[in-house]
């Protein structure tokens, strides 16, 4: 565990090195340090934005497991759980001002909102689930002396206003996109509910890891709850799977040009294995099995490595599921452009992130890794501790 703890330590350290440079570089250069264009304006970290979003709205739905519903197996993890939401919430919001050529105008969205916009309703739904948690976070650490009621009942209620936003905003981003008529890939109604389903399985995959690193294996709680996490994530997956393969078979068969090029893209493009190889098999297929060899052999739970391995994978999967399906979109949408008279350098039909781009993202979640290590070690959240029912 040693060696563990200083290998991380040492990536940790690598990787905000680089995001410092990666800071720099944009600081310096701006938008041109990255490979985004007209065509595709929204990139690595539009794609980041989404699936830390998406993953805090997933780690909220499971701390209620705990905090709002008492589910027994989850007695204990609602706390960390909600941490991870906002440390994950924390980290899109730098992602999306990241993606953004002019961040420190972030507020004429709530001084001069347009709500005939989809995406002005997406950004005031994230800000209504970051004071939600800020809140809620407040209420679970104060202290029950310094308050004037019982802090159970308050936190139960908290969650059932709390519920129904992370709902909405789990398929924000993918209202957002299926409103964009000018990208017929992502103008299909599949969009709102596949959104959701990838932060569930990623909040699944992310309280897998911490479970697996922070939980007690000596409480008696313990082998339920991993049984339940893996059970969820595996259906979760399955039903991801399911609905990706709905998404491209419509697109690739049965669908405008624009819909079939953008699944085609995806498919059998120059970046096919992100979609084979990452998604679908190291994010989705190593990890079923992985979790269903835990379900019917929990002594497998002793070996915290395999239930780490399959989490991390599923993070990455769903990651780069964000990016399979925001950026192969833009790209396409080329062909709208080819006809019209109007010619520049930044009218580009392709898009790799820049070392700029990579060194940024890397360093920005590395960033949010280690807050959320300090400030669950400072609250005393490390060990997980599955005994109790959370707040009384």
């Amino acid at each position: 565990m040693l060696l563990f703890k200083r290998i991380a330590l040492g990536l940790i350290i690598l990787s905000l090195a680089a995001g410092v440079w990666g800071l720099f570089t944009l600081l310096t250069k701006g938008m041109a340090s990255t490979d985004m264009s007209s065509i595709v304006p929204w990139g690595l970290w539009m794609g980041m934005y989404v699936f830390f979003a998406s993953t805090a709205a997933g780690m909220f739905v499971i701390s209620s497991l705990d905090l709002l519903f008492k589910v027994k197996a989850f007695a204990g993890t609602g706390k960390i759980f909600v941490l991870a939401s906002f440390a994950s919430l924390s980290a899109s919001l730098v992602f999306i001002l990241a993606n953004e050529g002019r961040p420190e105008r972030f507020w004429h969205v709530f001084i001069y909102p347009n709500f005939d916009s989809v995406l002005t309703w997406s950004v005031w739904i994230y800000t209504a689930v970051a004071i939600a948690t800020i809140i809620l976070l407040i209420v679970l650490f104060m202290p029950d002396r310094r308050l004037p009621f019982r802090k159970g009942p308050l936190v139960k209620g908290m969650m059932i206003l709390g519920f129904p936003i992370v709902v909405l905003a789990a398929g924000a981003v993918g209202f957002t996109l299926s409103t964009q008529s000018s990208h017929a890939f992502w103008n299909v109604g599949l969009f709102p509910v596949l959104f959701p389903i990838f932060g569930l399985s990623a909040g699944f995959g992310l309280s897998r890891v911490l479970v697996a690193l922070f939980g007690d294996k000596t409480n008696p709680n313990y082998p339920k709850l991993t049984k339940t996490m893996a059970i969820s994530t595996v259906l979760l997956l399955l039903a991801g799977l399911y609905i990706i393969g709905s998404v491209l078979l419509v697109g690739g068969y049965f669908a405008p040009p624009e819909t079939t090029a953008a699944a085609n893209y995806i498919i059998s493009g120059p970046y096919w294995y992100g979609f084979w190889i990452i998604q679908i098999g190291l994010g989705a297929i190593v990890p079923i099995i992985i979790l269903t060899r835990i379900i019917f052999q929990p002594t497998m739970n002793k070996k915290p490595a395999w239930a780490i391995t399959a989490g991390l994978l599923v993070l990455l999967g769903a990651a780069v599921a964000r990016l399979n399906f925001i950026i192969p979109a833009q790209v396409v949408a080329w062909s709208d452009f080819e006809a019209t008279p109007f010619t520049s350098e930044r009218l580009i039909a392709a898009y790799t992130p820049s070392l700029a781009e990579w060194t940024l993202a890397i360093g920005i979640t590395a960033l949010f890794v280690l807050l959320f290590y300090v400030t669950a070690r400072k609250m005393r959240l490390i060990p997980i501790n599955n005994k109790d029912g959370g707040p009384a």
